[in-house]
């Protein structure tokens, strides 16, 4: 029995609004936010860092053993997460660090060491969950379950606006390209392929607004759960 309340597992591919949703859903609950992709990311950071081959099968999984992840819940629900008691905020968005983390989550044996770690976070329960494999993977027992989806269009349309609005200067066509390769090299991909669990609520967000993407998730969640 979790002592803290449900889990909550919201997968999908990029750009589906899955951290913003399950943010403001975990706020609503008074429960915590944890996206597992952070997890992906700080390994691929310690991996760009330390200057290790993303394709050193032996040298990765070493590095994945090691990393230590500890949590502090913030206001907005969000668990700030410490990596070997550093705090890497920025670092872990660093397009170089995307590609890595890209290379290194076929690793099967790494995904492993961090589906365990990912299991400790969350066991006691009163979290929401983000990534693509929660409900398939790390919580097959997670109380309900989400998979959102949108059309790989809208996905680059959203990130072309937000690329924009951070003063870069995006080409849409070469964001679309790179989604359209990741989604294929998520769904094919050996280890635990990018779908939705049999019993996840799939949900569509393309046409829809921030807050009707939220409560179309809330109303899904039984009432006890806040």
């Amino acid at each position: 029995m979790r002592t803290n309340g449900l889990v909550i597992a919201i997968d999908g591919p990029a750009g589906t609004g899955k951290s913003t949703v399950g943010k403001a859903v975990a706020a609503q609950l008074g429960y915590g936010f944890l996206s597992t992709g952070e997890m992906y990311r700080a390994l691929a950071y310690t991996i760009f860092a330390k200057r290790i081959d993303p394709e050193d099968h032996d040298a990765v999984l070493t590095a994945t053993r090691k990393l230590r992840f500890t949590f502090e819940r913030q206001a907005d629900a969000s668990l700030k997460m410490f990596v070997d008691g550093e705090y890497l905020g920025a670092k872990l968005h660093l397009e170089e660090v995307g590609n890595v983390a890209s290379r290194v989550s076929t690793n099967r044996e790494s995904r492993q060491v961090l589906t365990e770690k990912m299991r400790e976070v969350g066991a006691m329960g009163g979290i929401v969950m983000e990534g693509r494999d929660v409900g398939t993977v790390v919580f097959p027992d997670a109380e309900v379950k989400f998979y959102l989806d949108a059309s790989a269009q809208e996905r680059a349309k959203r990130r072309f606006k937000q690329l924009q609005e951070a003063g870069e200067n995006p080409n849409y066509d070469e964001i679309l390209r790179l989604i359209q390769e990741r989604d294929h090299r998520d769904k094919t991909r050996a280890a635990s392929p990018l779908k939705p669990a049999e019993d996840a609520f799939v949900i569509d967000t393309s046409d829809l607004t921030l807050q009707q993407a939220i409560s179309a998730v809330l109303e899904k969640i039984p009432h006890h759960a806040s």
